[in-house]
């Protein structure tokens, strides 16, 4: 019998997310330049997130394959991490410009998003809700 969690238990947030990176140090100069990050001392914030960036030791890279997430079900490079903007036409622009790998910016109903690759090949995505 499974017992149910006490609400004072549960989870009450996420409070950092880990990248793996190859040079952590030129991975953090790159995250501040390219995405506005702030250096946080042994992490980087995103507003009151904490971001780490830790050395490899292997290739691994932060996404897996799924067919849950296009309406056509067709396989999907899926990103661990996505991000929220407020400008994302400008941080695409800015992308974009600075020859940093990004895929289509994409309208949704209420949202618009875009995938983006960090220097190590870790595929990420951003969004922006319409307002």
């Amino acid at each position: 019998m499974v017992e149910q969690i006490t609400k004072k238990a549960a989870l009450t947030g996420i409070d950092g997310v880990y990248i793996p990176v190859s040079n952590r140090k030129q991975s953090e100069q790159w995250y501040i330049e390219h995405l506005g990050l702030e250096n946080g001392g042994d992490y980087l914030l995103v507003g009151r997130q904490e971001v780490f960036l830790r050395e490899r030791l292997d290739e691994q890279v932060l996404t897996f394959r799924t067919n849950q997430w296009l309406k056509n079900g067709e396989c999907y490079e899926m990103p661990v991490v996505c991000f929220r903007t407020s400008d994302i036409d400008g941080l695409y622009e800015h992308a974009r410009s600075n020859g940093i790998r990004i895929g289509e910016l994409i309208i949704h109903s209420w949202f618009r998003e875009f995938d983006f690759y960090d220097p190590d090949g870790n595929k990420l995505k951003v969004w922006q809700p319409k307002e």
